[in-house]
């Protein structure tokens, strides 16, 4: 399929209104977080597409086996990374930092979120990309349960790019380059809020994004979403024909398909970079690969 460019538009929370704020704030309670992440911000800025996506993505997140095979990615890129990559001491650089302990604390939460939260949000995107090139009818024997899972209420507190400091922007303007990506994930954001953490977390980080192995697991991470999606016993209905007859536009169904290969590789990119931090945190560790 021919695939067309799509400057990515963003529908912030505080602009949704309507049926697109009733929708995000599903999307949060079914997920048990408290905002609304960017790959959902980006495809709601395609309306047709979005109701007819959340309509099919629901009844997936009342399933226990979804976040049983969220739980399972980010455990993998976990050890993928505690395997594989050195991973520095980030709890005793922030705690050189002086930050009070409940600043510490803080940000174990929020990165705990973040570990918890992208897997599911790369297993969904992996499960769309799976319906529109080999879309799949539910298992007739599938046995499931309502799903249970973490929930988070603490909102994080993110620090736009528009209002930070200008080394702040300089790192995330960095790490868009680095990454990318026209736009950047929410952790990030939220880490602009302790820019001393946010800069030795990067420079950490980036000599690993560089390295040929990364992109191994990278892609093994995301080989293994798109293995978990295809054992879904409620896969997304939502192949190419039920789109045109929902009446989603032409032009949008390239740009949505162009957009969650996008996804598919940044979230793969995530589900490894949070773990670096989480590892990080934990007191990090050297790589048993070059042991």
């Amino acid at each position: 399929m021919a695939r067309k460019r799509h400057k990515l538009h963003l529908v912030r929370e505080a602009e949704a209104d309507g049926r697109m704020r009733e929708i995000f704030e599903e999307i949060k309670q079914a997920l048990g977080i408290p905002y609304v992440n960017m790959m959902f911000q980006a495809f709601a800025s395609f309306p047709e597409f979005f109701e007819l996506f959340w309509q099919t993505l629901k009844p997936v997140l009342a399933t226990r086996e979804f976040f049983a095979f969220s739980e399972r990615i980010g455990a993998e890129g976990y050890t993928r990374m505690h395997n594989y990559f050195a991973v520095p001491d980030l709890r005793s650089r922030v705690a050189a930092m002086q930050f009070s302990p409940g600043a510490q604390s803080e940000i174990i939460r929020v990165v705990d979120l973040y570990h918890y939260n992208y897997p599911a949000l790369l297993l969904i995107c992996a499960a769309l990309a799976q319906a529109f090139e080999d879309p799949r009818e539910p298992s007739l024997d599938k046995v499931t349960v309502t799903a249970a899972h973490p929930l988070f209420g603490e909102k994080p507190i993110m620090v736009e790019e528009t209002v930070a400091p200008v080394v702040t922007r300089r790192v995330y303007e960095e790490i868009k380059r680095t990454l990318g990506t026209p736009f950047l994930n929410t952790c990030y954001l939220n880490f602009g809020r302790w820019p001393d953490f946010l800069q030795a977390y990067w420079e950490s980080l980036k000599p690993v994004l560089k390295m040929p192995l990364y992109e191994h697991h990278r892609h093994a991470i995301e080989s293994s979403a798109l293995s978990c999606a295809s054992e879904l016993p409620e896969p997304l209905q939502l192949s190419l024909a039920h789109m045109e007859e929902a009446g989603v536009p032409a032009d949008d169904v390239n740009a949505i398909t162009s957009l969650t290969e996008t996804f598919l590789n940044l979230l793969s990119k995530q589900v490894l970079n949070i773990a670096f931090a989480k590892i990080g945190l934990e007191g990090g560790v050297r790589s048993q690969a070059a042991a």
